[in-house]
């Protein structure tokens, strides 16, 4: 019989409510499933069941979050002619493989296609004792198709021929089996439980992927679930233990928290629902903060009823005590990299594995311990829990692994690579090449593809003890981050670098921590305490006599007064540095704080002094060889030629930015540069071409996860269609700018949006709501210190001041 998938459900009522109904009818012994969205539901018939079904585990009431693993079981079994003899459901101890397997037992069951010949074996693979061998699990099957112990013939392969002579029989016949062989250990536990006759299905659930020469099967990985599912488990689980239960309803956001906590892995949720059910005065909140420390975590997830506690380390450790010596001492020590995963190469370092590497973690994917993701790529992640577990072996280990040692030379490793690239990548002046040294693009492939490992690994290497390490490990790491526009991953590494500099640093490093943690956090548009650094630093480096920390800590207080409009201040500040780089003869800085003071010119109305300062800043920068900065002030330049009224000039700046750029890897600064050619593009009419260029900034800016570049390019986007007489289309891409850059601290491009807003809302006649979107981006011009912005938009909203 084919498996067929069931009819639409009938249309809601008129008043019913928002949900579908689903209308289904038991009789006798059946019982019913519904499948609804994400979630699979049953309600128990009324009627005994078949004998031979008795020996079926409950399924569970609800089944969250497998609707397409239950599809693609059914499909898979339900096809006599096409589907697969064998089926394996794979996934890490305590993902639901046993409920999904009742579940699917009991849905054939119902469905009648084997009749009353469903029959479930638990194997116990994973006991200590090993659980049932190959031959007595054919010796359990017997015994479920009805033949008594008596009856059996007395030898192994006596039995194992009956059993295939049985199923034979039953498919002469035209009648189907389903073997349901629960917890398998190994392909020896289930080798002879392959039936034998067409139609005969063997549905195996394993914490392994149970591959071996000779043993067929399709294989199924069951993963942890989705974020609403987890969810909703927990919330089930509460409604379940307690009617009425207020925690659901009051503290969603906790339950989501503690679904987060427990990797979304049902096990877990199902712990953490117990823990709750428990204790029904115990908030949800109080315990996602108890979930939120790490270090106990899998201590947490323990309830303990009597003197078998159940918990998630308990099912972990039946998978770990299965691995040979060799495969648990890299389980062990991948824990090492603080990442979220694991380069094949460093997994190399860690475990000085060099020869056959792969197929030793392969083995761990097959384990369910480890996984590559994605396929093909080279880079191995552990779950959330699996990883603090096999963190607590690494430290219980820590003295026959060596684990010490393997952090100072993992460390030492990254310091390397880092530095390696950020010489190819000339981040702190001129590019270095020669032999051993990569290509350009791998240099930007490489701190990309490494770029969360090598931030965590400056706070693990202060919480292991090397403060050494942290530090010249962020001095190579800051400079990408802050050029190539990774704002968080820089304020993390800078704050991290001035709690050591306060730690047992002088007071000269103190203040160089604080500028470089100021720097970025202008980045990030955190502006007052950015501003609270800076002071702070100054005030270090002038009692120190430290004329250039004092020079940079200036550079950077002029980029502050300009952001908040302060323009006077600002070109004081930008003086005062220039004095003093000029004093030292440090035309690298010199450039720098030109690129800054130019920028002031230009919003004090001064047009061609910007351009000249802007020309030299590029050109003193760029005799330094530093190509990134370079890139940067070609942008700027490009920005007040297009001020000035030289359009088709600024274009061509641009697309010189656009190139130098592009040749450095840089896609955020990419995008940033598109967003600005297409504003030129849109001056000069030429709409398509303005287009193609927003497009691909979007993309850049969504790849990055970039709010205020991902904002900014939408309102041009909105501009660009108000222009060409598509105001809905405008007004979509204004809404989401807006939504984009609230919150964000960029009020500059905040304002901007917001005004862009009022003007399209005016543009479709809806003057209310085009007035109150003016005065909202008149206080916020007035929040960023445009007071020449604000006066416009209260004059045509009609606000205060109008």
């Amino acid at each position: 019989m084919a498996f067929r998938k069931p009819k639409p459900a009938p249309e809601p009522e008129p008043g019913s409510g928002s949900e579908p109904a689903q209308w289904a009818r038991a009789e006798g012994s059946a019982r019913i499933t519904q499948v609804a969205g994400d979630y699979v539901r049953y309600e128990p018939g009324a009627g005994p069941l078949p004998p031979t079904l008795l020996g079926l585990p409950e399924a569970p009431e609800v089944l969250f979050g497998r609707g397409a693993a239950v599809e693609e079981l059914l499909t898979l079994l339900g096809d006599a002619d096409g589907g697969a003899p064998v089926v394996v459901v794979a996934g890490l101890a305590g993902v639901g493989k046993t409920a999904l397997a009742a579940t699917i037992a009991h849905r054939a069951a119902e469905l009648g296609w084997f009749g009353d010949r469903v029959l479930s074996l638990p194997l116990r693979g994973y006991a200590p004792d090993g659980g049932l061998t190959g031959a007595r699990a054919v010796q359990e099957m017997l015994r479920l198709l009805g033949v008594r112990d008596a009856d059996q013939p007395p030898s192994p392969e006596g039995r194992l021929a009956l059993y295939r002579a049985r199923l034979a029989a039953y498919a002469r016949a035209g009648q189907r089996v389903l073997v349901v062989a629960d917890d398998a250990g190994s392909v020896e536990q289930v080798r002879d439980l392959v039936p034998a006759g067409d139609g005969h299905r063997l549905l195996v659930t394993s914490r392994d992927w149970l591959v071996f020469p000779g043993f067929a099967a399709q294989r199924v990985g069951l993963d942890v679930l989705a974020a609403g599912p987890a969810a909703q488990l927990l919330a089930g689980a509460l409604r379940s233990a307690w009617r009425g239960d207020p925690r659901p309803e009051r503290e969603p956001a906790a339950l989501a928290g503690i679904a987060e906590h427990c990797g979304r892995l049902p096990l877990a949720l199902t712990v953490a629902g117990a823990l709750l059910a428990g204790d029904p005065g115990l908030p949800a909140a109080e315990l996602a903060g108890q979930l939120a420390e790490t270090r106990t975590r899998l201590a947490t997830l323990t309830f303990e009823d009597g003197d078998v506690p159940l918990g998630v380390r308990a099912a972990f450790d039946l998978s770990y005590a299965r691995l040979p010596e060799e495969q648990a001492r890299i389980f062990r020590l991948l824990t090492v990299n603080p990442g979220p995963d694991c380069s094949t190469a460093h997994a190399a370092l860690l475990t000085g594995e060099a020869v056959g590497l792969r197929r030793k973690l392969a083995a761990l994917v097959r384990a369910s311990l480890l996984a590559e993701q994605p396929l093909g790529s080279g880079r191995w992640r552990m779950h959330d829990l699996v990883r603090l577990y096999a963190a607590e072996r690494g430290e219980e280990y820590a003295e026959h692994d060596g684990r010490e040692g393997v952090i100072d030379a993992f460390l030492a490793g990254l310091v390397h690579d880092t530095r390696a690239s950020a010489e190819v990548l000339g981040l702190d002046g001129r590019r270095a090449t020669g032999p051993g040294l990569p290509s350009l693009e791998a240099a930007v492939r490489g701190l990309d593809s490494e770029r969360a490992t090598l931030t965590a690994a400056v706070g693990f290497a202060v919480e292991r003890g090397r403060p050494a390490a942290a530090l010249e490990l962020a001095g190579l790491l800051g400079p990408y981050l802050h050029l190539y526009r990774h704002t968080q991953d820089s304020i993390a590494v800078a704050r991290q670098v001035l709690a050591v500099a306060r730690e047992g640093g002088s007071r000269e490093a103190v203040g160089a921590a604080l500028y470089d943690l100021g720097l970025v956090l202008v980045d990030g548009y955190e502006v007052a305490e950015a501003a609270e650094r800076l002071d702070e630093a100054l005030g270090i480096f002038r009692a120190g006599s430290h004329r250039r920390g004092e020079g940079k800590a200036l550079n950077l207080l002029g980029t502050l007064h300009g952001m908040a409009h302060s323009f006077e201040e600002a070109r004081v500040a930008f003086e005062g540095a220039l004095e003093i780089f000029r004093e030292l003869r440090i035309p690298h800085a010199e450039g720098t704080a030109l690129a800054g003071f130019a920028n002031v010119l230009e919003r004090l109305g001064r047009q061609d002094e910007a351009i000249d300062a802007y020309r030299r800043s590029v050109a003193l920068v760029a005799s330094v060889g530093d190509r990134h900065r370079a890139a940067f002030g070609l942008d700027h330049l490009a920005d007040a030629l297009r001020t000035a009224g030289r359009h088709e000039e600024s274009l061509a700046v641009r697309e010189q930015a656009l190139a130098a750029v592009r040749e450095l890897g840089n896609r955020s600064m990419e995008a940033w540069v598109l967003n600005g050619i297409s504003v030129s593009l849109l001056d000069e009419g030429r709409a398509d071409e303005a287009l193609a260029r927003l497009e691909v900034a979007l993309a850049l800016f969504a790849e990055a996860g970039d709010r205020h570049g991902e904002g900014s390019t939408l309102s041009n986007l909105g501009r660009l269609h108000r222009e060409a007489g598509r105001p809905a289309e405008a007004l979509a891409a204004h809404e989401r700018a807006c939504a984009l850059l609230a919150g964000t601290g960029d009020r500059h491009n905040e304002s901007v949006a917001v005004r862009d807003l009022a003007i399209t809302l005016a543009a479709l006649d809806r003057p209310a709501e085009a007035a109150e979107a003016f005065d909202r981006a008149a206080d916020l011009f007035a929040a960023a210190g445009d007071t020449e912005a604000e006066a416009l938009c209260r004059a045509v909203g009609g606000g205060p001041g109008a």
